[in-house]
């Protein structure tokens, strides 16, 4: 991570779990360094992020069909 920033060659990154959906990395520090990870500052977050963070609540709120292995846990 530490030489793929240095080359400019990190363009995101962003966690993903369930409590939060995505959440971007703006930077990540290293031996009290902190290294920068480009986002679009206006939207909090990458393009990739922005399109995982769409996808994934799109297919929570029924915008879109689930998928075939996502199934009801409590179903009404």
């Amino acid at each position: 991570m530490i030489k793929a920033s240095k080359e400019g060659r990190i363009h995101e990154a962003f966690g993903a779990g369930t409590a939060v959906i995505v959440s971007p990395v703006k930077s990540f520090k290293y031996n009290d360094e902190t290294y920068e990870i480009p986002i679009e500052e206006e939207k909090g977050a990458g393009k990739l992020t922005q399109r995982v963070l769409k996808m994934i609540t799109d297919i929570q709120y029924g915008v879109v069909k689930k998928p075939e292995w996502q199934i009801d846990v409590c179903p009404q």
